[in-house]
């Protein structure tokens, strides 16, 4: 998958900007604050329907506007080539188009385009918080499996509505006198998309296993096995996981076991007003020979299992649907020692398009593959440096 141009309108303070973009290598020079990320957010957003940055749409549209716009041009792994847009405006709208169709829903952008973004964030993504890691195989599934993000979206709006109603019954109001049987009739509804969720996320840690390990070793030479090991918090789920050798059962039986397990706490979850268990307390954690790396990890090996992670990912989603995502590298080098930085450069740019933000001219020394074009930013303006030649004369100099 390749974004072969594009064409930016009124995007936080980048000038009205076209680009034609390189399928090899992309690199953004520039202080921080000027535009890089900037840049990166504005051709990702189309992969997600939302900012990678978290941020509202109004805080996209620039200063003084009252919409935004976005075209891109993007090869898919077939050769197809796709016309991506969207635009954005201050009263809450929202335009999506492919080849000129328009997009009902954000779900059917799903595998329109896929990007894969490394920060400073993303390399928290070992010790930080949980929500993190099961984001990650959220989305890593939806991309193999449309239907999943289905389930994950019923199972959320299903726990919106029993959280409301069990606030509501801890205090001792219930509108129409039919609490609790509306409050079973929600966790029978949670039951069959949890069951969901949970073998999609079983699924996904098994895919993520071996690419996992073998990009591990590529990025820090052999250190040892690393997994990723999926724990569930509904004991349902964990006992049948064990019994079944990380594979779960049919969605029915399991079903059914969760809404035992959770109709069983009712009482209690009434008393304290919130549910107790649930899918929206998985986790993940990343095993390095025994030890487990959110605890004990060093700083240099969770920054590299995160790495890890985030390319195992791009393997998985190629060994299921033949798709490379495009890759998005901002300013996360200068975590990296010098050689974990060379190798990481090497193994990304060898099959992927990549765009590479950086205030560090250091960060890219020495790195020269084929195919490379650059842009310096200053105040939201892109200036192309052109050529490989003309990148290393800017580096020597700086």
């Amino acid at each position: 998958m390749r974004i072969l141009s594009a064409t930016l309108q009124n995007f936080r303070n980048l000038d009205e900007v076209s680009f034609e973009f390189s399928p090899s290598v992309n690199l953004l020079l520039g202080r921080n604050g000027e535009g890089k990320t900037n840049l990166l957010e504005a051709l990702g957003w189309f992969a997600l329907g939302r900012s990678h940055m978290g941020a509202r749409p109004e805080e996209m549209i620039a200063f003084g506007q009252d919409a935004l716009h976005v075209n891109l041009s993007v090869e898919e792994d077939s050769g197809a080539v796709v016309a991506c847009e969207f635009g954005l405006d201050r009263r809450g709208g929202r335009r999506l188009r492919v080849d000129g169709e328009p997009l009902k829903q954000r779900a059917e952008l799903i595998g329109r385009l896929v990007t894969v973004v490394f920060n400073p964030d993303t390399i928290g993504l070992v010790r930080g918080a949980p929500q993190m890691r099961r984001q990650f195989a959220d989305q890593g599934m939806a991309e193999l499996d449309p239907t999943y993000l289905g389930h994950l979206s019923a199972c959320q709006r299903a726990l919106k509505q029993k959280t409301g109603l069990l606030h509501d019954l801890r205090r001792g109001y219930s509108a129409n006198g039919r609490g609790r049987a509306e409050l079973t009739a929600w966790n029978r509804e949670l039951a069959v998309h949890a069951a969901a969720v949970c073998r999609g996320r079983a699924a996904y840690a098994r895919l993520l296993e071996p690419p996992l390990q073998a990009n591990h070793e590529a990025l820090a030479g052999p250190p040892g096995a690393l997994s990723c090991d999926y724990r569930p918090r509904l004991e349902s789920v964990v006992r049948r996981l064990v019994a079944g050798g990380g594979e779960l059962p049919p969605e029915a039986e399991l079903a059914g076991a969760i809404f035992d397990e959770i109709d069983y706490i009712m009482d209690t979850e009434i008393r304290r007003g919130r549910p107790l268990t649930g899918p929206q307390f998985d986790d993940f954690n990343l095993v390095l020979e025994g030890v487990d790396l959110r605890v004990y990890g060093s700083q240099g090996q969770t920054r590299t299992a995160a790495i890890a992670m985030i390319l195992a990912r791009s393997d998985v989603l190629f060994g299921q649907r033949r798709m490379r995502p495009v890759l998005f590298f901002d300013d996360i080098f200068s975590e990296l020692d010098r050689e974990r930085t060379r190798r990481l450069q090497e193994m990304s740019s060898r099959e992927h398009q990549v765009f590479v933000a950086t205030a560090r001219t250091d960060d890219i020394a020495g790195w020269r593959p084929g195919g490379l074009s650059a842009w310096r930013v200053e105040g939201g303006r892109f200036t192309a440096a052109g050529s490989t030649d003309e990148v290393g004369t800017i580096t020597a100099g700086d």
